[in-house]
């Protein structure tokens, strides 16, 4: 297990360096006034590149620094939340939910934070997921709430974005949880991985999707 964890850091690392150049050379497939979103999919996956390069260093050392993981998702996890927006909303709108759904996100991954780097079933343990868990349902119910006013191939495209998220964020509650389950530390670190692939680079290819669509594009 310690040695596929290591091997799904680097192909993680493979994988966001990938998607931060198809995302960039994609955008250029859609119109100006759309690529805000296109743009800040590729900033996410650039940043989880460079942070994999370190975890993949870290992991290998023997002395595995969890804060690394954390300093990556403070970044990318408010700016996913950005990217999501930036294809549904516009001026006045667009900002005020981009600070109340940036600033939950933040209080998300600082409780998973506070959690996770204390004792394993500790009270401190679980007053970090209890919290992370709260804000997580806050973000996931004004999730399934956007994009009301969309239609046709902008809804159904805007659709596929809200599963993703939806199904592909359950895995992190239960990577959180595997320590207390026995000594899966390891095992963690392969779901926080594999949900990092999928919710990145694939949430990135959606939004460049939902950016076609907007910009005439039809879903076939």
């Amino acid at each position: 297990m310690e040695e596929l964890t290591y091997r799904l850091f680097m192909v993680a690392t493979v994988g966001m360096l990938a998607g931060t150049v198809f995302l960039l050379a994609s955008s250029r497939e859609v119109k100006p006034e759309h690529r805000r979103g296109v743009y800040i999919s590729a900033l996410v996956c650039g940043i989880a590149w460079y942070h994999y390069q370190k975890m993949g260093a870290s992991w290998e050392s023997g002395s595995y620094d969890t804060g690394l993981r954390y300093v990556d998702w403070v970044l990318t996890v408010p700016l996913m939340f950005v990217e999501v927006l930036a294809v549904t909303r516009k001026g006045a709108a667009y900002n005020e939910a981009v600070r109340n759904w940036g600033i939950a996100a933040t209080v998300m991954i600082g409780a998973g934070y506070y959690g996770e780097t204390s004792a394993a079933g500790s009270n401190e343990y679980w007053t970090g997921f209890v919290i992370a868990m709260a804000t997580y349902v806050w973000l996931m119910r004004n999730l399934q709430a956007e994009g009301e006013g969309l239609k046709g191939d902008q809804a159904v495209a805007f659709e596929n974005i809200k599963n993703l998220i939806l199904v592909g964020w359950i895995i992190y509650p239960l990577g959180y949880i595997a320590p207390v389950v026995g000594d899966f530390d390891a095992i963690r670190e392969v779901l926080y991985t594999i949900a990092d692939i999928i919710n990145k680079v694939g949430l990135g290819v959606l939004v460049l999707q939902m950016a076609r669509v907007q910009s005439g594009e039809k879903v076939s």
